[in-house]
């Protein structure tokens, strides 16, 4: 009876493993495998901000890229510049695709309006080889990677819901519920 009861909790961990390895590469192939004639980008945004942590100001670049096709956002791709930058440089240095100026870069992958993915790079000031990436399902935390990342004091949860609000997208699940009321 032992042995059975062994054999089945090992099946059910091989199976919700290999569960989470599907879904994981299901996400990657949404973030790197956009359709540029599906996904367009909605705006782009400067704002300048205060980190929290350290109360040094800084200027964020946000791009909101959305799927009419299937009616839902895509990703949103974030540049947290190590200080305060004028808007109109960056902007050139975006369009050239060149000489950036020293940032973090996040990327915040959805589907179905549900945040699935975020990917961080930070800055070479903070790190030179450093990413991590982080897999979502339902709001929960089901999977990540880091490279020499040791501690990064983010809610990506809290920071995609703070883009969606801003954009007034709701999630479908919410959007079902209060179609039924």
């Amino acid at each position: 009876m032992k042995k059975l009861i062994s054999l089945i909790t090992i099946v059910l961990v091989v199976f919700s493993t290999h569960a989470q390895l599907q879904s994981v590469q299901f996400i990657d192939s949404l973030a790197t495998q956009t359709d540029p004639y599906k996904t367009i980008l909605l705006f782009t945004e400067f704002l300048d901000r205060t980190d929290d942590q350290t109360g040094q100001p800084y200027t964020q670049r946000n791009s909101y890229y959305f799927d009419w096709v299937h009616h839902e956002l895509r990703y949103i791709e974030v540049y947290d510049f190590d200080n305060i930058v004028k808007k109109h440089k960056t902007e050139r240095a975006f369009r050239r695709k060149k000489q950036f100026p020293s940032s973090t870069h996040i990327t915040y992958t959805f589907f179905d309006n549900k945040l699935v993915k975020a990917g961080i790079t930070p800055s070479t000031r903070q790190c030179n080889q450093c990413s991590a990436e982080y897999y979502f399902a339902d709001d929960i935390l089901i999977s990540k990677r880091e490279q020499n990342v040791f501690e990064l004091k983010r809610n990506f949860m809290s920071d995609a819901t703070f883009y969606l609000t801003r954009l007034q997208i709701k999630k479908k699940s919410e959007n079902l519920l209060t179609d039924k009321q």
